[in-house]
């Protein structure tokens, strides 16, 4: 029985998503109310504040639970341990082609605390935990690096026609491997 209740949870959680997820695309964030949602998802609203407070805390959970699926991609990433980032670039990118609709809807969203924000501090966390003695200039550069590559992968997200995953890949080796420590290619490596 408790299998069965964890199901329907399961996909009421996903519909609320998805509700919210085309409410996005169609309107700013903060005009989208709970009855627009429950309207959207075809789902009453006490089923709706059974799982959450208002659509802030839907979109805080979604985010969440996005971010901590990154945190768990790029966990012990090591320079020293990896010989190339092309393995979690690749998990990173799919994850997002998965998501394409609700990331693309969540970076439109102009919080300070938002999605793009969230995602800069996971990538600078990850940065500077292979750093034994931080300068400032290394917090800096953590910085930089880590809005870098958001700014990237919003723009790949959200373009009509972006190029192709495996392009878009390596162009992110190319650019971050230099700037996260990895040794340089040979012309042997592929």
């Amino acid at each position: 029985m408790q299998r069965q209740e964890d199901k329907r949870v399961r996909r009421t959680k996903r519909l609320l998503r998805q509700a919210l997820t085309r409410l996005m695309q169609q309107k700013e964030f903060k005009s989208i109310t709970v009855t627009d949602i429950v309207r959207e998802a075809d789902i009453n609203r006490g089923t709706f504040y059974a799982h959450y407070r208002d659509v802030y805390d839907l979109r805080e959970r979604i985010e969440g639970e996005m971010i901590a699926d990154f945190r768990s991609m790029i966990a012990g990433l090591r320079p020293s341990e990896t010989a190339s980032l092309q393995p979690v670039l690749n998990r990173a990118v799919d994850y997002l082609e998965e998501n394409r609709e609700i990331v693309a809807a969540l970076t439109r969203v102009n919080a300070g605390d938002g999605f793009g924000q969230k995602l800069i501090g996971v990538l600078e966390e990850c940065r500077l935990e292979g750093i034994p003695c931080r300068s400032v200039e290394d917090v800096y550069v953590a910085r930089f690096v880590a809005t870098g590559l958001v700014g990237i992968l919003e723009k790949w997200i959200t373009e009509p026609q972006p190029i192709p995953k495996k392009e878009m890949t390596a162009l992110m080796a190319r650019v971050l491997e230099p700037l996260l420590g990895y040794p340089p290619k040979t012309a042997l490596q592929p």
